[in-house]
């Protein structure tokens, strides 16, 4: 009897549970969850400003194949690097781009939205996030950012399917959007 690998299975459980609780910027004795939409986070009294800087982690994991039905399927047929970031924008729109794979965004500070180019959909614009908040980004479409906020947007990024030691993003021209 075989018994499957679960590693990045675990690897990611960890990952997600580490994060969460090292950049948590609630101060101590405040209930976990989600910031409510529109609220400031605010630094513990422990953690200096700086903790909002940006940092990019990135290595390379082996090929997987993670399938949890009914919702849940994602795999890896070669080794790719998976990227962490910290991520600060300032306001106003950012330069068109694409990334090899799929990245999964929370907000932690200001407001953010996306307009997203694509040869079937054409322009779109998404709904505007905030502190507390997750989006999805897939791989390969063209897309720019527009912080909304008069204050930076810091987001909390997980970047898959990256070649190992290659670009995370790759400028592309403006769609006319």
């Amino acid at each position: 009897m075989r018994i499957p690998n679960r590693i990045p299975e675990l690897v990611a459980m960890v990952w997600t549970v580490v994060m969460l609780a090292a950049c948590s910027d609630r101060p101590a004795g405040t209930p976990t969850g989600l910031v409510e939409r529109g609220a400031t986070l605010q630094p513990a009294a422990d953690i200096a400003l700086q903790s909002l800087d940006p940092f990019t982690i990135r290595a390379p994991l082996a090929s997987f194949h993670i399938n949890r039905p009914p919702d849940f399927v994602i795999h890896s047929r070669e080794t790719k690097d998976i990227v962490m970031q910290r991520s600060v924008f300032v306001p106003g729109p950012g330069g068109w781009h694409t990334h090899p794979g799929p990245t999964f965004v929370i907000v932690l500070q200001g407001l953010i939205k996306l307009t997203r180019y694509t040869a079937n959909g054409g322009c779109e614009d998404t709904q505007v996030y905030g502190p507390g908040e997750a989006y999805f980004e897939t791989g390969a479409d063209v897309h720019r950012a527009t912080v909304l906020s008069a204050e930076d947007a810091v987001l909390l990024v997980m970047r898959f399917n990256i070649p190992v030691g290659g670009a995370i993003s790759t400028p592309a021209s403006d769609p006319g959007c």
